[in-house]
């Protein structure tokens, strides 16, 4: 017995299909998520934050202590 198609299966397969309106309404539905990006600010703060890491002037967590704080806190 085959597996049942996934969300994204599902939508590929319309979307191969749809006419041109049904497109555009999907599109304009998704559309400022299918264009979005990090603006300027938020790309040199990225930017800093990354400087402060490696000049030693934040504090940094490993996966494994971020996890173990995560869950300390839920407890």
């Amino acid at each position: 017995m085959a597996a049942p198609l996934s969300i994204k299966e599902k939508l590929h397969q319309y979307i191969e299909t749809a006419d041109e309106n049904k497109l555009q309404a999907i599109y304009t539905l998704l559309e400022e998520e299918i264009n979005w990006s990090y603006s300027k600010e938020e790309i040199e703060e990225f930017h800093q934050r990354r400087l402060n890491h490696l000049n030693g002037t934040s504090k940094s967590y490993t996966a494994e202590e971020s996890i173990n704080l995560i869950r300390n806190q839920s407890k």
